[in-house]
């Protein structure tokens, strides 16, 4: 009988080191470290190619109320991974009235492209016509991206144009590169 609960409690006390012991978070290799942890390459830094690229509607609120849509391209990224150089474009439409933005902005991301949620803000030059304005005026932006699947984001967006006479939100979806 005392052999019996020896062998038991040893058999527990090994049953509750493998519960232990088998505690380990998996890691797939096609998703590498994360980008914080990652150490910076001094050769990396600066990047030109597609790195994102979104497609995006919604509405001017003020100044003539339009609907907007519009596209940008993450061209360059510039010293930092958060960091980068993103022309857009951007029509307007309500009735006859028709306008058309063109802006080059930098903007920056405060979360690397695999975060659940990316907040930015940029600032830029754009070229702005409508019926009432033709400029290339300051430009500033702020949105946020929250994540759908692997590469692609939902993102809601406010861009101010036309020396912030001009108010538009947006929401689309951004498409991120896997790397």
């Amino acid at each position: 009988m005392h052999r019996v609960s020896r062998c038991a409690g040893i058999l527990t006390l090994l049953v509750m080191a493998a519960g232990q012991a088998a505690a380990q978070e998996f890691v797939p290799p096609d998703r590498g470290r994360p980008a914080a942890a990652a150490p910076q390459s001094s050769g990396a830094q600066f990047k030109v190619g597609i790195l994102g690229f979104s497609s995006r509607g919604g509405l001017q609120v003020n100044r003539g109320s339009q609907g907007i849509i519009g596209s940008t391209v993450d061209i360059a990224q510039l010293g930092s991974p958060y960091v980068r150089l993103r022309p857009s474009f951007e029509m307007g439409f309500s009735g006859s009235d028709r306008s058309l933005a063109v802006n080059a902005e930098v903007i920056y991301r405060f979360q690397p492209d695999q975060a659940p949620a990316i907040p930015y803000v940029g600032l830029g030059l754009g070229y702005y016509d409508d019926t009432t304005a033709t400029r290339v005026w300051p430009t500033v932006v702020m949105g946020f991206e929250l994540q759908f699947s692997r590469s692609v984001n939902w993102l809601i967006e406010y861009h101010a144009l036309d020396g912030l006479r001009r108010s538009r939100f947006m929401i689309g979806l951004a498409t991120r590169g896997t790397n």
